[in-house]
């Protein structure tokens, strides 16, 4: 079905339009960004408390990463830009399709294992398929919201089977993560003050350790 073409009777065709997949791109790759840039503020904030004097090497490999990250948020904003424009799902009583750039790829209704709305302005639907009999591999349909006619994408995929919700973070987990940062940029410091005394290598390894471990939650967003 090219551009231009109206999907056949009781075909649903959906997608996101030029407005809503630059904001979506664009606030993809600050979260991005801000999760890459985090866990190196982290750092050298408790090496500061630390009174470790950093020299202009130490400087110039963190212009280096953070121009890294901002190259790389601009590149996936771009890329991301171009695939969710050309995002068009089509949804029939028998399947759902899914086209962009890149490939097109369906999930037939019969295949459905289960579909689940995240919410969130960066949400959507993912639809899995049943594993695959030779390969266990698990196909997902991915509809992002936000275009107009997500409702009714929503409503047929509903009346295929319960759509479970999620959302993007519980607040359990909202709790746990300010809980977090707050050790991390408050209390960690003291803590690591009491080792430095005895073992600048220890303090080290503290912090390096506060690193992986702040880059680990900020990737399971």
């Amino acid at each position: 079905m090219g551009p231009g073409q109206r999907a056949p009777e009781g075909v649903i065709r959906y997608r996101l339009g030029d407005a809503e997949a630059t904001r979506r791109a664009r606030w993809a790759a600050v979260v991005r960004a801000v999760s890459s840039l985090a866990p190196i503020a982290l750092a050298i904030i408790l090496l500061h408390r630390l009174g470790w004097a950093p020299t202009l090497a130490f400087w110039a490999v963190v212009a280096v990463l953070v121009a890294l990250v901002a190259t790389r948020a601009a590149v996936g904003y771009s890329s991301t830009r171009r695939k969710l424009r050309s995002l068009v799902v089509t949804v029939s009583d028998d399947d759902i399709h899914v086209e962009n750039l890149r490939d097109g790829y369906s999930v037939a209704r019969a295949r459905v294992a289960r579909i689940v709305e995240v919410d969130g302005s960066l949400g959507g639907l993912r639809v899995e398929s049943l594993p695959d009999a030779r390969s266990g591999v698990v196909f997902e349909a991915h509809v992002p919201c936000g275009g107009p006619g997500y409702t009714d994408v929503r409503g047929r995929l509903e009346s295929w089977t319960t759509v479970e919700r999620r959302g993007r973070r519980g607040p359990a987990m909202r709790v746990a993560m300010g809980a977090a940062v707050v050790a991390a940029i408050f209390f960690v410091p003291f803590l690591l003050e009491d080792f430095v005394a005895r073992s600048k290598l220890v303090a080290a390894a503290l912090v390096a350790g506060m690193w992986v471990v702040t880059r680990v939650v900020l990737r399971g967003r």
